[in-house]
């Protein structure tokens, strides 16, 4: 894969004799690397996966359950899987909006 902020071009590698196919992106240690050098794709999916995390504790929607519990779960169970990998992440304005969207969300939900 050749990584710039253009995205795209094309490399030409042969290994052996054969032609490497080329990809415009892959998972690499969980993580979604795009050819644009952008993470908005894995943004996207970290916090589709932190959203099925979160339906699928129904007992966060519950009254029983103190409060400061539920943020502690909150905490372990959903932020854990959205922030995965985010100190690599270059957050642009939209990115930052839609991770704080997902937050006010979950908290919301609670």
């Amino acid at each position: 894969m050749k990584i710039s902020r253009k995205g795209g071009g094309k490399i030409v590698i042969y290994v052996n004799g054969e032609r490497i196919e080329q990809v415009t992106k892959f998972k690499y240690l969980g993580a979604l690397v795009t050819e644009d050098g952008k993470c908005d794709v894995e943004i996207r999916s970290r916090l589709a996966m932190a959203t099925d995390a979160f339906n699928k504790r129904k007992e966060l929607l519950s009254r029983r359950m103190n409060i400061d519990t539920k943020k502690r779960v909150v905490k372990a169970l959903v932020w854990s899987v959205a922030l995965y990998g985010a100190e690599t992440w270059a957050l642009r304005a939209e990115d930052i909006k839609r991770i704080e969207g997902f937050e006010m969300w979950v908290w919301q939900k609670m």
